[in-house]
């Protein structure tokens, strides 16, 4: 089973989650019905971030950016890399429960030894090893 995620397969997904996550983006227009145009919109978005977020790109320019706690097709990435596999990063997108529970530790981990591998090619071209020590801040 292939964990990467892409991005036209993010509208097939098991029934319960579908369920679960169909819900509450029909459940704002079913409470406060507005506009057929208003909801189509609301609905067009929601699958161009769905789609998004599945692709695997970071896009500089996409509003979602400005989401307060929107994690991003890069976090969303890691979401499907670990999977079962361990108890951390629940959450698809939004994440603000992972930061609360400590469950995204793993995540930032990741993040912050990319980020020294990518200065440490740009520095002097040679890759630095990273080391256990250095990551003990978290």
């Amino acid at each position: 089973m292939s964990t990467a995620p892409i991005g036209f397969a993010a509208p097939y997904a098991h029934w319960a989650e579908i369920l679960i996550l169909g819900i509450p983006s029909f459940l704002g227009p079913a409470m406060v019905p507005g506009h057929m145009i208003t909801f189509w919109s609301w609905i067009a978005l929601r699958q161009i971030e769905a789609i998004e977020t599945h692709s695997g790109y970071d896009f500089p320019w996409t509003p979602t950016k400005y989401i307060p706690f929107y994690g991003g097709p890069d976090y969303h990435d890691y979401h499907h890399y670990v999977g079962g596999q361990s108890q951390s990063n629940f959450a698809s997108v939004f994440t603000y429960c992972d930061y609360l529970y400590g469950t995204d530790k793993g995540y930032r981990y990741q993040k912050k030894v990319l980020q020294q591998l990518r200065e440490g090619v740009k520095g002097n071209g040679a890759m630095h090893e990273v080391s256990a020590e250095s990551q003990k801040e978290d």
